[in-house]
């Protein structure tokens, strides 16, 4: 397919890689509940050769490279597409970069979905750099899917993580929108203890600050029943529990997600200790936490 009209689809990145379709499943069980169309990409261009691409000799045409793109999408969404659900697909290939295709496949997409570790042998589509670029430029909602467990919604709570600031209040709605949708209960965790604030191997003789602990529980608190009482006026369908977690940012949200069928966070903090931002500590949960990761700009 070589254009696609405007509407809000959930674009879906493909890789061929099993983190891709874990993401597309994802995808799947999400469109169904929302009626959403889903928008399959898959770039097979510079740096984003589909596998199968690999063992065609480099002198063919561009014609046919486009052709074998395809075949890898189309199987990806045959493999996929769960045969009781009434979703429709657009299965599209683009000549670019990955990452420059995705954030721009999203800019009219109700959300992006990548999986958290692409192919190799395409220079790892969804490692590192693209999906902390997705997650830094994409205008809409971004979710990282990984395996090893199939990523379908459960009864398990969805969790969000908040700090007080803008963009986790955002996440805190986006993530009550889901927890509705899901008909499952909604987790905020307000962590409360500091970040790690130096390497002990770099600096062994820098002495941490001293910090009174029941001074920030109090405040975190204080900023955890001010974000449900300004995020959650409103919401009425929602089972909610406020937790405070005595842990950083980062360690308290990947423990906690261990439960919970998809973290939310915002792309930027306040900043400092357990400030979630992108680059530090969403970075972190992307990367490490045991479930889907939603951040959301």
């Amino acid at each position: 397919m070589n254009g696609v009209e405007t509407t809000f689809d959930i674009v879906v990145g493909i890789d061929a890689s099993a983190d891709a379709e874990l993401a597309l499943r994802w995808a799947f069980a999400h469109a169904g509940l929302t009626g959403t169309r889903i928008r399959a990409v898959l770039a097979w261009g510079p740096g984003g050769r589909p596998r199968v691409v690999d063992d065609i000799s480099p002198s063919i045409g561009v014609d046919d490279l486009e052709h074998a793109a395809l075949q890898v999408l189309h199987d990806a969404v045959r493999r996929t597409h769960p045969g009781d659900l009434a979703v429709d697909v657009v299965e599209r290939t683009v000549y670019d970069a990955p990452s420059d295709a995705l954030v721009e496949e999203s800019r009219d997409a109700l959300m992006l979905v990548v999986g958290a570790r692409g192919l190799a042998r395409m220079r790892r589509m969804f490692v590192g750099s693209v999906t902390a670029r997705c997650a830094q430029e994409a205008p809409v909602p971004v979710v990282v899917v990984r395996g090893p467990a199939p990523p379908e919604p459960d009864g398990r709570p969805i969790l969000v993580g908040v700090d007080g600031s803008e963009s986790s209040l955002a996440a805190l709605r986006w993530a009550a929108l889901q927890a509705g949708l899901r008909r499952v209960p909604l987790r905020v965790a307000r962590c409360w203890l500091p970040e790690p604030p130096f390497d002990p191997v770099c600096l062994p003789a820098f002495d941490p600050p001293a910090f009174d602990e029941a001074v920030l529980e109090k405040a975190a608190r204080l900023t955890l029943d001010t974000a449900v009482e300004q995020g959650l006026a409103s919401r009425t369908d929602v089972a909610v529990e406020a937790v405070l977690v005595a842990d950083s940012a980062a360690h308290g949200l990947i423990v906690a997600a261990r439960s919970a069928q998809l973290l939310v966070v915002g792309a930027r903090g306040r900043g400092g200790f357990g400030g979630l931002l992108l680059g530090s500590v969403s970075h972190q949960v992307v990367t490490h936490a045991p479930c889907p990761v939603a951040v959301i700009r």
